[in-house]
């Protein structure tokens, strides 16, 4: 449980997270947690990353070691990171593709959002990837993130102050959600 919100606004982009870790009912503070992040540096973008804490420790890991193989500057490009990972995801770290008899591919079990000076690019378990031009929400507080961030983005708001309103939302409002906030913004 977690969320991830998005925007873009007057040549800055934002992302934001919230910071809590849950297991099952289990949540867990920030202030236990040691190197707890959501959102992960490579390149020029940064990923922010919803689901389970093993496949985004896995990502965190692959960034750390080969950051070279996130190309992420287009719809497609992103698509064809996500198909060279599925390979190491499933071969090195051997993640678990099944999720139910109805799925249409092999999952990768990774679900986030993309920020960097092309956009904001949301990804899927099945390597769906969809670019968005104001704002986005990941998460089981999402829907709390995306009305609030709605609510701002006409008015004079900066990105920075729209993400991080959305997350604030989920927070107060979604479980599965708790400050302190995570934000990094790029131009």
């Amino acid at each position: 449980m977690t969320v991830i919100a998005a925007a873009i606004k007057d040549g800055k982009i934002s992302i934001t997270s919230d910071t809590q870790l849950n297991f099952g009912s289990l949540k867990v503070n920030e202030s236990y947690l040691h190197d707890r992040k959501k959102l992960f540096k490579v390149n020029d973008s940064v990923i922010g990353l919803t689901g389970w804490s093993a496949t985004s420790q896995i990502i965190e890991h692959l960034i750390e070691k080969e950051p070279e193989l996130f190309k992420l500057s287009n719809r497609w490009e992103v698509f064809e990171t996500l198909l060279t990972l599925q390979g190491k995801l499933t071969e090195e770290y051997f993640i678990e593709t099944r999720e139910d008899s109805e799925q249409p591919v092999e999952s990768n079990q990774v679900d986030g959002l993309i920020i960097n000076t092309q956009g904001i690019f949301q990804i899927g378990s099945y390597r769906e990837v969809h670019q968005y031009e104001k704002f986005w929400a990941l998460g089981s507080g999402r829907r709390l993130a995306l009305g609030a961030m709605h609510a701002l983005y006409e008015t004079g708001a900066s990105a920075q102050e729209i993400t991080e309103a959305g997350v604030q939302a989920a927070a107060e409002f979604d479980d599965g959600c708790n400050l302190p906030l995570k934000t990094i913004v790029l131009e």
